[in-house]
């Protein structure tokens, strides 16, 4: 991998500025297009999804959310589109989009979320009518082509779920809603509400077969990603809490080198787990018979993910008390940020899911973790990975 340090401190740098002023993170987003990680994982490149290459390409989401959370939420976005491209575009589609980004550094999104009224699509011979809102959308305006999913008036496959790609040119000012987005956290990231009613787009806008957005294991396994923009964030959060005690002259203090140990520790637990969730990713991403196992994986992987980042999080505000967390401290706003995207739907039922499904299929923890476990002459077990 080409090395992004320059690129990573400059994002961390204009994360500041965007905080204070309170605007677009358009700088972030010319700087992310410049450096060429919008292509890399197209045919060719570095990290080609044709190849594997998910643990690097994991580490790499980890390291932009490191720098900053809110352009990783965003890139991260892009990397998913992508992915979604390769996997069910057509040929043509596919030359085409991915040529958007080659040539033209074209920054893409996926916004699920519906707004207060669902997406829907009406289908004529020539056209798609899109009605509808979606919320929550990451990159917002700075975004060139959304992937949006919604209700087609033309299912198949027992699914009425289809995708269809939005140039952004078609969306004026007035259909972004910019009071919409108030959050904690995550402020930068300008997930705003879009309304897409009355746009028409051409039929081949249309990404796949309905049903397909939500096919195993893609749709859940893609976990993985944003987990990884996460224990960047977490990263950060520990890295700023030791340049803040550095400044006190307080990391002799036997109590917070007991807090940076138990931070350090549950970072590097975080990491084990993204680099292995990328590993089982490869392995098992073209076994149908192992798709159940790669998701309770990924899910497993966000919520061990979302433990450490919580962790960190306790530790770094008990490390630093009430005078470390002041706005427009940098620490306040991590702290801020990765408290809010770690808000992702129904961990208990993904919890419950990745559980029940270790339960049905009776895998011992050696099955599971890629691991087996072989019996000595003297009784005991040797661990193989």
């Amino acid at each position: 991998m080409r090395d992004y340090t320059t690129l990573y401190q400059q994002l961390g740098q204009l994360a500041i500025l965007t905080e204070q002023s309170g605007e677009m993170p358009a700088d972030e987003i010319v700087l992310l297009k410049e450096s060429g990680l919008l292509s890399v994982v197209l045919p060719g490149h570095e990290l080609d999804f044709s190849d594997d290459h998910m643990p690097e390409l994991l580490n790499l989401l980890k390291d932009v959310g490191r720098s900053n959370g809110a352009v990783g939420r965003i890139y991260e976005g892009h990397i998913n589109t992508l992915f979604l491209i390769h996997l069910y575009a057509t040929e043509e589609q596919r030359n085409y989009w991915f040529n958007q980004v080659e040539q033209y550094q074209k920054l893409f999104g996926v916004w699920n979320t519906d707004g207060a009224i669902g997406i829907s699509f009406k289908r004529t011979e020539n056209a798609v009518t899109i009605n509808g809102a979606k919320g929550f959308c990451s990159g917002s305006s700075l975004v060139d082509y959304a992937l949006i999913g919604g209700k087609t008036d033309r299912p198949s496959n027992g699914s009425d779920w289809q995708m269809v790609i939005v140039p952004m040119v078609l969306v004026d000012e007035p259909r972004i809603d910019y009071n919409s987005w108030k959050p904690m956290g995550m402020k930068a990231s300008v997930s705003h509400t879009i309304d897409f009613s009355g746009i028409e787009i051409e039929n081949d806008a249309l990404l796949g077969m309905p049903g397909d957005y939500l096919k195993a294991p893609y749709f859940l396994a893609g976990a993985i990603r944003f987990a990884s923009v996460q224990l960047g964030m977490a990263e950060a959060v520990y890295n700023n809490t030791l340049a803040f005690l550095r400044g006190l002259n307080r990391l002799e203090d036997p109590f917070q080198k007991m807090r940076i140990g138990k931070m350090a520790m549950a970072v590097h637990t975080g990491q084990l787990w993204i680099t292995n969730s990328g590993n089982e990713f490869d392995s098992h991403k073209n076994q149908p018979d192992k798709y159940n196992h790669l998701i309770a994986y990924a899910n497993l992987t966000r919520l061990t993910i979302e433990s450490v980042c919580l962790e960190v999080l306790e530790l770094s505000a008990k490390c630093v008390g009430a005078k470390g967390l002041m706005s427009p401290g940098d620490l306040e706003r991590w702290h801020r940020d990765l408290s809010y995207y770690l808000r992702q739907p129904a961990p208990d039922a993904t919890l419950q899911n990745a559980a029940g499904f270790l339960i049905k299929n009776d895998e011992g923890i050696e099955q599971f973790s890629g691991t087996t476990a072989v019996k000595t002459e003297n009784n005991e077990y040797t661990v193989y990975s």
